[in-house]
């Protein structure tokens, strides 16, 4: 009996677990001409609930990475399992293969796969918000001036409410 109940929970643990693999994801960005925005956070992180929260779900964020991205989350704190390339192992282990350990974290990928763009952190300030400077930084990548420009050299402006 303890055994059953023991493979049962196994079971059930193994079944909450996913397979997320970034390469087909890129190859599903390609197909549609898009970038791979995968964004890390985890389990009671503060500044990770605000992204989700307050950034992530702005009706107007929301709706540019829904147009223009293919979008994928990785909790580091779940079971998951990550295939990107030659790596093939935890959420928590991708994410220090690539070296982004800190939450939350932005990761944009190319058609090719290459990591061409990375966001750490939440920053809200008074000058200017993270709803703003994330915005920014989904025209930066969508616009693909990351192949000519720095973000600080980018200039974008905007009339929309966020």
């Amino acid at each position: 009996m303890r055994a059953f109940v023991l493979s049962s929970l196994l079971l059930l643990l193994s079944l909450e677990a996913r397979e997320i693999n970034l390469d087909k994801l890129i190859h599903k960005a390609t197909l549609s001409h898009k970038h791979l925005f995968v964004f890390l956070h985890k389990t009671h992180c503060g500044y990770c609930e605000n992204m989700k929260e307050f950034t992530l779900q702005n009706e107007t964020i929301h709706s540019f990475i829904n147009k223009n991205f293919i979008y994928e989350h990785i909790n580091v704190s779940m079971n998951d399992t990550v295939i990107y390339q030659d790596f093939h192992g935890t959420a928590k282990e991708f994410a220090n293969e690539i070296g982004y350990d800190f939450y939350p974290t932005a990761l944009f990928f190319d058609v090719e796969g290459e990591l061409v763009f990375a966001e750490v952190g939440y920053r809200d300030s008074k000058k200017e918000s993270n709803e703003k400077r994330f915005y920014k930084i989904l025209h930066y990548i969508n616009s693909q001036a990351y192949k000519n420009n720095h973000i600080t050299d980018y200039k974008f402006i905007t009339n929309k409410e966020l």
